[in-house]
C-alpha cells in the first residue's frame, strides 16, 4: 500500500493521514541495497553540487528533496512535499542553512555529503517504520550515519555518480541509474 503524510502542514493541499497507523513497511535486503545507493549518490551529488555559491545551496535542497523521494519509492511510500520538508527540517533544525553559508569554502563540501548521507539513511528508517508523525527516534540515526559520511567524505567527494544529474536523466533525456 502507498503511504503518505503531511507533518503538520494545515495549509497544505496533499495533507493527508496514514491510514494504518504508523505500520511498517516490508523490506528486503535488496531494496537496503537499493537504498544505501541512494544515500551514496545523494552524498556525492551533495559535494559536487554545494561548491556553486548560494545556487549550490539551492541544488542541495533540491538534491535531498529528491533522494528522499527516490528511497521513499523504493519502498512504496509515497510522500508529499511537505512530509518530506518536515522530516528534513526536524532532522537538521533551522541553523542548517546558516550553517552551510558560514562555513568556510571547501569545508562545507565534507558537511553537505555528510547531512544528506545522514538525511537519506534516516529517511530510510523512518520510512521502513511507518513514517510516523514524531521522527525523534530518527535523529539518532541521522547524527550516526552523518558521522560515519564525514569520515569517508572523500569517496563521495571521487564518487563517478556526483555527476549524474538529479531526475536520474542525463542531459540528453536517457535514464540514468542512481
Amino acid at each position: 500500500m502507498s503511504k503518505k503524510l503531511a507533518l503538520g502542514f494545515p495549509d497544505d493541499p496533499d495533507k493527508n493521514e496514514v491510514s494504518d497507523g504508523d505500520k511498517p513497511i516490508s523490506d528486503t535486503p535488496e531494496l537496503d541495497q537499493q537504498a544505501e545507493s541512494v544515500c551514496r549518490w545523494g552524498a556525492a551529488r551533495a559535494a559536487a553540487i554545494v561548491v556553486i555559491p548560494i545556487i549550490g545551496l539551492l541544488w542541495l535542497t533540491g538534491n535531498i528533496m529528491y533522494m528522499v523521494t527516490r528511497i521513499a519509492k523504493i519502498y512504496g511510500a509515497n510522500l508529499s512535499k511537505a512530509s518530506i520538508k518536515g522530516f528534513i527540517s526536524a532532522m537538521v533544525g533551522s541553523g542548517f542553512l546558516m550553517y552551510m553559508c558560514s562555513s568556510i569554502p571547501g569545508l562545507n563540501i565534507g558537511i553537505a555529503a555528510a547531512i544528506t548521507y545522514g538525511i537519506g539513511k534516516a529517511a530510510r528508517e523512518w520510512i521502513k517504520g511507518g513514517m510516523p508523525a514524531d521522527v525523534t527516534r530518527y535523529k539518532e540515526v541521522f547524527e550516526e550515519a552523518k558521522k560515519k559520511a564525514k569520515q569517508h567524505k572523500d569517496e563521495f567527494k571521487s564518487d563517478p555518480r556526483r555527476n549524474q544529474p538529479l531526475g536520474g536523466k542525463s542531459h540528453k533525456g536517457e535514464d540514468v541509474d542512481a
